[in-house]
């Protein structure tokens, strides 16, 4: 008996023993798991989230029969702020145009709207020509890209913008099979002067990239 009560003293104890570990080893984890759970479920800021291409495809998509687009045309807004519905509405209450908003497609920076989001503007949608430049032969067949900033006073685009504006007009490029040589600053259309998108745009550096994916996707075919 004294055996049995010794043996059953000893289980109890190994028991009372095994319970205490568990408590501190499951304490750990409802202290811990709170801070992992916040982790996975954080969600990325508009900044942080519009980094990353969208799908294009999807993006682009029209409601209309599309129409045969020949050139793009690079703007900047002139201001360091906006965004799609802003630009529109000055559009449309200010200038008085019909189909508010001049561009197909506004590119942000991070101000109104997420760095290097792609906003899609409902004459994209409804293929309608553009008003961005004063030549309305040119608005016809041009696709109108603006970024939002100012890039003739001391302002750049931000690498957001850029990556996102790079992706955008190979996509449409290729699409429409417009070439290089009409892939076009606001500047180079026939019109009244203008500066636009400015004097510190990388003009140079988007041509250099989108011949460096031109040349990859023709090895990678080649291949």
């Amino acid at each position: 008996m004294y055996f049995l009560n010794k043996n059953m003293n000893k289980h109890e104890g190994i028991i009372r023993c095994l319970s205490l570990t568990m408590i501190v080893i499951a304490s750990g984890l409802f202290i811990s798991i709170p801070f992992f759970k916040s982790a996975k479920i954080e969600k990325l800021d508009k900044h942080e989230s519009a980094s990353c291409m969208p799908n294009l495809d999807h993006l682009c998509r029209s409601d209309v029969t599309e129409r045969r687009w020949k050139y793009i045309v690079i703007h900047h807004s002139a201001t360091t702020k906006g965004n799609a519905a802003r630009f529109d509405y000055y559009h449309k209450k200010k200038k008085g145009w019909e189909y508010g908003l001049a561009y197909h497609f506004v590119i942000g920076n991070g101000s109104f709207s997420g760095d290097g989001e792609i906003e899609v503007a409902e004459r994209w949608k409804k293929q309608i020509h553009g008003a961005h430049t004063a030549n309305m032969n040119c608005n016809h067949v041009a696709i109108g890209i603006c970024l939002v900033g100012d890039f003739e006073n001391g302002g750049t685009p931000t690498e957001n913008q850029f990556g996102s504006l790079v992706g955008l007009v190979q996509y449409l490029s290729r699409k429409y099979n417009i070439p290089s040589s009409n892939i076009l600053e606001h500047k180079h259309i026939h019109q009244k002067a203008t500066a636009c998108p400015g004097k510190n745009f990388p003009f140079a550096e988007l041509k250099m990239r989108l011949q460096q994916i031109a040349s990859k996707s023709s090895n990678h075919k080649e291949l």
